[in-house]
């Protein structure tokens, strides 16, 4: 060996660790002819090859060098370094493998194997590696942040954030670690504490864009949209050519109502990020909200375009299928999206939507327990343990959530809960309290949790929406109705104020929000042909948005209106005990059907031809509500053909009398 043999290998080092590779790989290789055993010059050359794009040339020496030294680890690491670069996976395993049989203690070898495993989707396999990395070495923060990362990705995320918890203590001032416990944080759904972690990661690098990023998911699950908003555009603004960024920004626009700005935001982006899936997917969904399918259809066709495999956009399609009416081909995407990203909220609530719709009661309400992942989702958990349907509580509280309609559907399943001998608070808002106290004496109806010791160790809460899963998945098994009351008092006000004839109540608008509404609602100009009936007389139940068609309305001569104070001081009080005096309701798929089923009064609703999961797929009936008559489309999208058909149903049944 030269005599100045590691004069020169130290040089070629410094000019490596310089970045000056044009001049290191030519003393590498200088050294390697004058000593060819120097397994050292010919690993930093192999790594040199490797940084320099030229991984043919790293292959030849890697594989002399481990030809030469059998017996060393190290030669099978580069070895496996360099099958790495040639991206064959199984081959790198393999010699990083043989690393670790030849040095058992070898944590690298270890280590490198866990992260091919990793990349093979072996993650059982890589987790039992990277514990094997952490037996020799505990304080391997590389281990145990992939090691997280494994964890996260089996769903076990609850050890992927001990792990997090301990990479914060061992390196307190890396960024990167507050990031990481922030994310797997929104996998639990912990929003407020992963907002909280993304703030500690911003007071150790504040123009950290990621951070400002998961912030907003943070915020956004605690609902605070404005708040999320001013997360996102910070990040979008820090990092401009991030395009996760821009549409996470657009989509808040959407949450928030702003949807002529997400429009103009989502038009931009595209022109900018041409071939970013998640930008064109956003375009789909606000283009969606406007009603406008066409433009949808076309944005998440372009979105597919650029990633054929992208998860969420197969399931925005799967949405617009379904607001189409055609509900197998939409679950037959979300399967596919789900084989992609088996964790996608939205997918799997589509196929637990469809597994409802068929009465595959069990599957349905496990997976419908999805909507918890949304963003903003439909309740935010209560600070003490939630039920599992199998503990003996001393006190049970029941979250209400969603809509009104779903209170009333889901709220008779609290006398199951006081037949058991469970006591149980229902846990709603103010405006709901009255209407839903009506339900079971032996329930009584909270606002707040005031009085209520939540640190007691027999106190438990579950979402309303739960209760099926928890108690009863099959709705021929829940209280049958009349299972809600009207007050006495109201029923016996409101008798007068009903016209002579055969009095129909209407409603036609339900909930406005775009998400919500596709399909649902209909324009009151529909109504025309009930009010052409001889002897039937129209009440309007329509309360707030839409109401206001009735000063436009071409017949609304023919509709009684019932004046702004009805049921100002409680959801559907005075509605409830005016049903008691009603011959029929005629409505579309809003929260007065649930009222009039809950209350046993009878009641047509007009469903679009593949409407909402809780109304079956077909027939004329649910078992929901026995006092329903369900009436659906025969042609997608013909209301007006549909309601000249409930038109002639009132009619008959004013000739019959029925009910």
């Amino acid at each position: 060996m030269p005599k100045d043999f590691r004069a020169d290998l130290a040089r070629a080092g410094a000019l490596h660790r310089e970045g000056r590779l044009d001049q290191a790989i030519p003393l590498y290789r200088a050294i390697l002819r004058d000593a060819p055993s120097s397994f050292e010059a010919a690993r930093l050359l192999t790594l040199a090859l490797l940084q320099s794009g030229r991984p043919k040339e790293a292959h030849a020496v890697a594989r002399k060098a481990r030809d030469s030294h059998k017996t060393n680890p190290h030669a099978q690491l580069i070895m496996g370094a360099v099958y790495q670069a040639e991206e064959k996976w199984d081959r790198a395993l393999g010699a990083f493998e043989k690393s670790a049989e030849l040095d058992p203690g070898l944590s690298e070898a270890h280590y490198l194997a866990a992260n091919t495993l990793a990349r093979l989707n072996r993650l059982e396999e890589a987790v039992a590696r990277y514990d094997r990395v952490l037996e020799i070495d505990g304080v391997s923060v590389h281990a145990l942040a992939n090691r997280s990362v494994a964890l996260s990705r089996l769903g076990r995320s609850h050890e992927a954030l001990a792990d997090c918890d301990r990479l914060v203590k061992l390196e307190p001032r890396d960024p990167r670690h507050h990031l990481s416990r922030a994310g797997t944080l929104l996998e639990l759904g912990r929003f407020t504490e992963a907002a909280e972690a993304a703030d500690a990661a911003l007071l150790l690098s504040p123009k950290l864009a990621d951070a400002h990023f998961l912030k907003g998911q943070g915020l956004a699950g605690r609902a605070d949209l404005t708040g999320a908003r001013a997360a996102f555009a910070e990040a979008a603004s820090l990092a401009p050519d991030v395009a996760q960024f821009q549409a996470a920004l657009i989509r808040t626009d959407r949450q928030l109502g702003n949807r002529s700005a997400a429009l103009a935001a989502a038009e931009k982006a595209v022109a900018r990020f041409p071939d970013a899936a998640p930008i064109w997917r956003e375009l789909a969904e606000v283009r969606r909200e406007l009603k406008d399918p066409w433009g949808a259809r076309e944005a998440v066709e372009r979105a597919l375009a650029a990633a054929p495999e992208d998860a969420a956009a197969l399931t925005t399609k799967a949405s617009l299928l379904l607001d189409g009416d055609h509900p197998y081909e939409a679950r037959a995407l979300a399967e596919k999206a789900l084989s992609i990203d088996p964790a996608l909220p939205m997918a799997r609530y589509i196929v637990a939507c469809d597994d409802l719709a068929e009465g595959r009661w069990a599957a349905g309400w496990d997976g419908y327990e999805v909507r918890s992942s949304f963003l903003p989702p439909p309740y935010r958990p209560l600070p003490f343990a939630r039920w599992d349907g199998k503990a003996a509580p001393d006190l049970l509280i029941v979250l209400g959530e969603q809509g009104i309609g779903d209170h009333i559907q889901y709220a008779r399943l609290v006398r199951l809960l006081a037949d058991r001998g469970i006591p149980t608070r229902l846990l709603v808002k103010p405006r709901l309290a009255p209407l839903l106290s009506r339900i079971d004496v032996r329930v009584p109806v909270i606002t707040d949790l005031a009085g209520i010791d939540t640190g007691a160790p027999g106190v438990y809460w579950a979402p309303l929406s739960s209760l099926p899963r928890l108690v009863a998945p099959d709705p021929a098994s829940w209280p049958r109705p009349p299972y809600l009351t009207a007050q006495p008092e109201r029923i016996a006000r409101w008798r007068e104020i009903v016209p002579d004839g055969f009095t129909v109540g209407i409603a036609w608008q339900g909930d406005p929000s775009p998400t919500v509404d596709i399909g649902r609602s209909v324009p009151l100009n529909v109504f025309a042909p009930l009010a052409a009936l001889d002897g039937v007389e129209l009440v309007s139940l329509q309360q707030g948005f839409g109401e206001e068609q009735l000063d436009a309305c071409p017949f609304a001569g023919r509709i009684q209106r019932l004046g702004p104070d009805w049921d100002g001081d409680g959801a559907y009080l005075d509605t409830s005990a005016l049903l008691q005096h009603l011959d029929l309701v005629v409505t579309t798929d809003t929260s007065l059907a649930h009222l009039a089923g809950a209350r046993d009064r009878p009641a047509i609703v007009a469903l679009k031809a593949v409407p909402e999961w809780r109304w079956g797929r077909s027939g004329q009936t649910t078992p929901l509500y026995p006092s329903l008559s369900l009436m659906r489309q025969d042609t997608s999208g013909d209301f007006t053909g549909l309601f000249a058909r409930v038109a002639a149903r009132v009619a008959e049944r004013r000739r019959g009398g029925k009910r």
